[in-house]
């Protein structure tokens, strides 16, 4: 198992590199085989979800926190752009003994216009 910083750095590059700026040429250094897939959305494995960023171009988004548990990283995620709406989001990612992403898990929520309390999502 690679250390937490090593996780971290990973989170970092993937939010920072990958996402926000496009850089989709690192997901191999990020992700190994099997990808396994939990969302809905996107098939197992890195195909789809790499065509969706080339489509795409960056996925805007903003860390706000960062938790590391053995080989699971949890990710609270501010993603001001997604479908037009602000949307919090929470990745979970699984991690081999090689430090990269072998399984992910998101739960996405719309930031509604109005809150019956003065909390943020954030």
């Amino acid at each position: 198992m690679r250390s937490r910083e090593h996780i971290l750095q990973t989170i970092n590059t993937l939010y920072g590199e990958v996402f926000n700026k496009g850089k989709h040429q690192l997901m191999e250094q990020i992700f190994a085989g099997p990808y396994i897939q939990h969302n809905p959305l996107f098939p197992d494995g890195t195909g789809a979800l790499a065509g969706y960023l080339q489509t795409a171009g960056s996925l805007p988004n903003e860390v706000k926190r960062v938790g590391v548990d053995g080989d699971l990283a949890f990710v609270h995620v501010r993603y001001p752009d997604w479908n037009g709406r602000e949307t919090a989001g929470i990745d979970i990612y699984r991690f081999d003994s090689l430090g990269k992403i072998v399984e992910h898990w998101d739960v996405l929520q719309p930031v509604p216009a109005e809150s019956a309390n003065a909390n943020t999502m954030f």
